[in-house]
């Protein structure tokens, strides 16, 4: 948004909305019309597609500074619903404004088209390691992935997952049984550690280790 000038920030803080959901909130569901664009202003949302079993799976992970139904601006329904992970403020911008700011600021719709390349980007490479990996790695990808969402300093060597072990699997396009083997495992191995409902962990980097075989699996 800081790319869209002082002139039209100004319009655009004119028109947004910036509600506050609670955790495990709909922003938008699968089906519903669109309306406009969202941008997660504080907190952590999943973006998920069901099945047509209706199973769920989480699409991508989202947080603080990211876009919110931005593969849909231009058509008619979400094909896609969002979830706030933890209690969010999102700022919503309709359609009309914000193709106003995109067709007056080139530099806004650039920033917004680097945005859907960097995210077609982590799409593209979870999806490609995922076909390749046993359980042991595709939960250890999926740990790196949401440890990129909830890590505040990318510095760090640690960090504390607040997701079930369903909210995983649907990450990684397995079952719960089978995160839960996984991590019990690497418990004993002290790569993790449980804190409450919580996972703890305990090094990042020798995680990112156990799959550097992959060598393009966390390069984002």
């Amino acid at each position: 948004m800081k790319h869209s000038g002082e002139k039209w920030l100004e319009k655009l803080s004119q028109v947004k909305n910036t509600p506050i959901y609670p955790k495990g909130q709909f922003i938008f569901m699968e089906g519903s019309l669109v309306m406009g664009a969202y941008f997660i202003l504080k907190g952590k949302v999943k973006v998920i597609s069901s099945s047509v079993d209706g199973k769920e799976h989480t699409v991508r992970l989202a947080k603080e500074g990211h876009l919110l139904g931005h593969t849909a601006i231009g058509v008619e329904k979400y094909t896609i619903g969002a979830v706030t992970l933890t209690e969010a403020q999102i700022c919503f911008i309709d359609n009309k404004s914000l193709q106003a700011a995109f067709m007056e600021n080139p530099q806004f719709t650039f920033e917004v088209m680097r945005f859907y390349s960097r995210e077609l980007r982590k799409s593209e490479i979870r999806t490609k390691c995922l076909s390749m990996m046993n359980n042991e790695e595709k939960v250890i990808l999926g740990l790196l992935y949401i440890s990129d969402t909830y890590l505040p300093n990318p510095e760090d060597n640690q960090v504390e997952i607040n997701l079930s072990r369903q909210e995983i699997a649907q990450i990684i396009g397995t079952n719960s049984e089978q995160v839960s083997r996984v991590l019990s495992t690497m418990k004993k191995d002290g790569l993790i550690e449980s804190k409450e409902r919580a996972i703890l962990l305990n090094d990042i980097q020798k995680l990112k280790a156990a799959i550097s075989h992959y060598a393009f699996a966390t390069e984002y």
